[in-house]
């Protein structure tokens, strides 16, 4: 027993480690028998026999809740429910690191925090998998923990304060402020997490209309503030008249159920906007069309113009018009001027 513990608090500190061998150690591929567990507990200055350990076992499995049983064929035991899976700890990192909206640095530090809850066989693998791709992210090392002071003020039905910027290509002021720096005062009613980026969802009284900000360009975001949140009925109501109508990168625009034809090859592409519930209908051989509701804006013109001649709004008029705005503003920019 290590110096300074009693008995009663020794058998305690006894099965922590026990516990927290099993969860690091004994896997269904890899049992633990109680010569294993004895040779482990050595290390932490705790003397043990294998006959006390199946009563160590029995505790926890009965009065702890630990999820172990005996494998008979292997000799040893096992945890059967991990607190995470593996495949639920790779989700997790992989998600960590698809995320823009968090710096590199950020990024690692959270992964490494995940790799800490697996167990040393599935730490191996996360370790190695674990990296930040080389792409382009936020330059914001606080959006992580601002995010937590939005989440406050939705909880707490309060409005929130921030300033709101965009890059610009000056080297001298990098960064031009929205309102001339003025503080943006907003009720916010959700966070929203698209292609990467994270954004808020926040209804702005002064203009009756409800809006969408980058976090990671947000700064100096307030402690909820003391005043309630305005903008519960309106919310209500685009619940009811936006929940089916796809955004594209957070682009707001008139409503309109697009119908456009494709050719066959492009059936991924739209599962992947719009979900397997939309109907693709065979329109011949080599096309197909696919009645879509989405906000029309110039991100939507954009993903159409991406497929080329394989794609082709077929109504509403307005979409058509649309489009073709967008592509004739596009090609007066490289028309010959000479």
């Amino acid at each position: 027993m290590a110096e300074g513990q009693g008995r009663s608090s020794g058998q305690g500190v006894k099965l922590l480690y026990i516990r927290d061998y099993l969860y690091k150690h004994a896997t269904k591929e890899h049992p633990k028998n109680a010569n294993d567990i004895c040779d482990y507990l050595l290390t932490k200055e705790i003397e043990s026999s294998p006959k006390t350990i199946y009563n160590d076992i029995t505790r926890l499995r009965y009065d702890f809740g630990v999820p172990v049983e005996y494998n008979a064929s292997k000799w040893g035991y096992y945890i059967t429910k991990p607190e995470f899976e593996p495949h639920e700890l790779r989700l997790m990192v992989d998600s960590i690191q698809a995320s823009k909206f968090i710096t590199q640095a950020e990024a690692r530090t959270i992964s490494q925090k995940i790799v800490k809850l697996a167990d040393v066989y599935t730490k191996e693998s996360l370790t190695r998998n674990a990296y930040v791709a080389d792409r382009v992210r936020s330059m914001n090392e606080s959006v992580v923990r601002d995010a937590d002071r939005l989440h406050r003020a939705i909880a707490e039905n309060r409005k929130i304060g921030f300033r709101y910027f965009h890059y610009t290509p000056s080297k001298e002021n990098p960064k031009q402020y929205s309102k001339k720096g003025d503080l943006y005062i907003v009720s916010p009613y959700g966070l929203l997490w698209d292609n990467g980026n994270y954004y808020l969802y926040a209804y702005i009284t002064e203009k009756n209309e409800f809006h969408t900000f980058r976090i990671d360009r947000m700064e100096r975001i307030t402690n909820p503030l003391p005043e309630k949140r305005d903008g519960e009925a309106e919310f209500k109501k685009e619940r009811i008249t936006n929940q089916a109508f796809k955004v594209f990168q957070q682009y707001h625009g008139e409503q309109a159920n697009v119908r456009i034809r494709f050719i066959n090859r492009l059936a991924d592409a739209v599962i992947d906007q719009f979900g397997k519930e939309i109907m693709l209908i065979p329109t011949d051989e080599k096309h197909f069309t696919a009645t879509l509701p989405v906000e029309l804006s110039p991100p939507f013109y954009a993903w159409v113009a991406t497929f080329g001649r394989g794609a082709k709004i077929l109504t509403p008029q307005i979409a058509i018009d649309g489009m073709r705005t967008f592509i004739e503003k596009v090609s007066d920019m490289y028309k010959n001027e000479g």
